[in-house]
């Protein structure tokens, strides 16, 4: 007479063994179909601005970083006892930016984040703009002052390219009085 205990759990061995091979292809598949399917866009809408301010002393407690936006709000930037700053600029506004501690002549830097995120390669390339700015003690130009911002920083249209200007005109801080001797 035949043994009939091991023949079913033969069976049970084979009938399992296949649904375990059915269940590895099938979360196999899942699997290249979730590496196959493009990842979804991130839109950006925001600029990283960062940099670091550099004074002629070694502390930074009193200085002050303004953010003004489209000429109407302003936002927080922060400002690290280090000289350090980043703070974030919406995409297609304009940003005027003041550095000042007492003590040295305050400078102004315009941003037009316009076209900054235009492209694929615009996008990975100004993800983060930094720059530097550096103030003058009033004792090196007395009695003057920057005839306007220092410096402006835009983006070329169709390439999203950083474009930097420097203007460093001095003017004098008040009316100048000539005397008539």
């Amino acid at each position: 007479m035949p043994d009939t205990t091991n023949t079913c759990i033969m069976e049970k061995r084979i009938s399992l063994s296949c649904e375990a091979a059915l269940l590895t292809a099938l979360c196999a598949l899942i699997g290249l179909s979730l590496f196959g399917t493009p990842a979804p866009a991130v839109v950006r809408d925001e600029v990283l601005i960062t940099g670091w301010l550099h004074v002629t002393d070694a502390h930074m407690n009193d200085a002050v970083l303004v953010v003004e936006l489209e000429g109407e709000h302003c936002l927080y930037a922060e400002l690290e006892l280090n000289g350090r700053f980043a703070f974030t600029v919406p995409v297609n506004s304009k940003a005027r930016l003041v550095f000042m501690k007492p003590g040295h002549l305050p400078k102004e830097v315009e941003v037009d984040t316009r076209n900054a995120l235009n492209t694929p390669k615009a996008e990975r390339m100004n993800r983060k703009v930094v720059f530097d700015v550096v103030l003058e003690s009033e004792e090196q130009r007395p009695g003057r002052r920057y005839d306007g911002p220092v410096g402006s920083i835009t983006f070329v249209n169709g390439t999203g390219t950083m474009k930097v200007r420097h203007d460093l005109r001095v003017v004098a801080d008040g009316p100048v009085i000539v005397s008539e001797d």
